[in-house]
């Protein structure tokens, strides 16, 4: 059966500032604690500002048990993400910077256009990461129908085991926000 009563993914998210207004930072934390009321789940929250920051929190939570989504929450282009700091981090450091520690892990790229690559870049990472799913945006996206697809997204992946069962659903599900948006979703 490709839907269980719970398969609880605790999430990881790691973002960056949005902008220079920091006294009305905008965040992805009300998303987060949301998701987590409502499916009862964990989650850990991380700021990145520098590759060094990123690395590191990378290494730290490939420690964490219990945990299967990690939310990268930044601005981003075709394959890349962007630092507060002014650097990218493609997709390929990225995966260098993950290694093997997200085993069965779905990645959601959070960020404006990052996944909107050829698909063999995305093979290259599942394969060099072993995570279970890619999922982010192939084009630029409204915040807030993005915020709205993040939190239908954290929810609907905890009842399910099998991510291509999961993703024929949602996207049956939400099919007009999807094509909104621009999510998509690769899995090896």
């Amino acid at each position: 059966m490709a839907k269980a009563k719970s398969h609880r993914k605790h999430i990881a998210c790691l973002e960056t500032l949005w902008d220079t207004d920091i006294e009305n930072r905008l965040n992805v934390v009300p998303i987060l604690e949301l998701a987590s009321k409502v499916n009862k789940v964990d989650f850990t929250y991380l700021t990145c500002h520098t590759k060094e920051e990123l690395r590191f929190n990378l290494r730290m939570l490939k420690r964490k048990s219990g945990y299967g989504i990690l939310y990268v929450a930044f601005h981003g282009g075709p394959g890349e993400i962007y630092l507060y700091d002014g650097s990218t981090v493609d997709l390929e450091t990225f995966a260098t910077f993950m290694g093997r520690g997200f085993n069965d892990w779905i990645v959601h790229f959070s960020a404006c256009g990052t996944i909107g690559v050829e698909q063999q870049r995305l093979a290259n990472f599942i394969a060099a990461t072993n995570v279970a799913m890619i999922v982010g945006y192939k084009r630029d996206v409204d915040w807030m129908e993005g915020a709205a697809l993040d939190l239908l997204l954290f929810s609907g992946l905890q009842s399910y085991k099998n991510m291509r069962f999961f993703w024929g659903r949602f996207r049956e599900q939400y099919a007009g926000l999807i094509s909104a948006t621009g999510l998509k979703v690769y899995h090896g």
